[in-house]
């Protein structure tokens, strides 16, 4: 038997999970708008508090907050039966699409909430910055890169920076631990983004994250 997960009202959570035996899970781009759509359909049945996310090929992270006495849990069960159901009629196939129940990490510290926003935001293009030298990576690349960013549509990085809405993500919350002033906040974001991949403190964030699930 499974043991209860112990998930309380106003706690944020750190939700991450990976495709079974690190199968690819988005095939393409029309994967991606289904993952969204049964998304935002779980989320008017058992509203929950999204702050940021990611979403790659093999696995996702969330920045989630409960916010009602339902337990997190109950709101990714439901969405990922769903989207599973959904997934495997496409394709054909039978079978769990996750590796088992998402992960889910409280966050116990508020002070860690802007940090993990960016891992989770960046986390795109962190794949490919963790098989590289840094030393050998110029100011062009990583600005490419922070565009690549920017741009990603399965990301709430660009919500964050002001550059779309996607009727998702509260980024308020986080931002306002920056400034009082959301425009301020957004350009002190993009410059803290930078200096956060040229400092390389996404790797301690990452650590922390897996230490005891395993690097995703």
């Amino acid at each position: 038997m499974r043991k209860t997960r112990e998930l309380y009202k106003g706690y944020f959570y750190h939700v991450f999970n990976r495709g079974v035996n690190k199968e690819i899970i988005f095939r393409g781009k029309d994967d991606f708008v289904l993952y969204f759509y049964k998304f935002k359909e779980a989320l008017k049945k058992n509203p929950i508090g999204i702050h940021c996310y990611n979403i790659i090929s093999n696995h996702f992270h969330h920045l989630s907050q409960q916010i009602s006495e339902k337990p997190l849990s109950n709101f990714y069960q439901s969405f990922h039966t769903s989207f599973s159901l959904s997934l495997n009629k496409k394709y054909g196939r039978v079978g769990h699409i996750f590796q088992g129940r998402p992960q889910m990490k409280k966050i116990e510290n508020t002070k860690y909430l802007l940090d993990l926003s960016f891992y989770i935001n960046l986390n795109n293009i962190l794949e490919e910055l963790q098989h590289r030298n840094f030393g050998k990576i110029s100011k062009g690349e990583l600005d490419k890169l922070l565009i690549k960013a920017e741009n990603y549509p399965w990301s709430s990085y660009g919500v964050y920076l002001g550059l779309r809405e996607d009727g998702i993500t509260n980024e308020k919350f986080i931002l306002s631990i920056l400034s009082d002033d959301i425009k301020k906040a957004r350009r002190e974001y993009r410059k803290l983004a930078r200096e956060m991949l040229i400092s390389k403190r996404f790797l301690k964030i990452r650590d922390l994250t897996f230490e005891e699930e395993g690097q995703t």
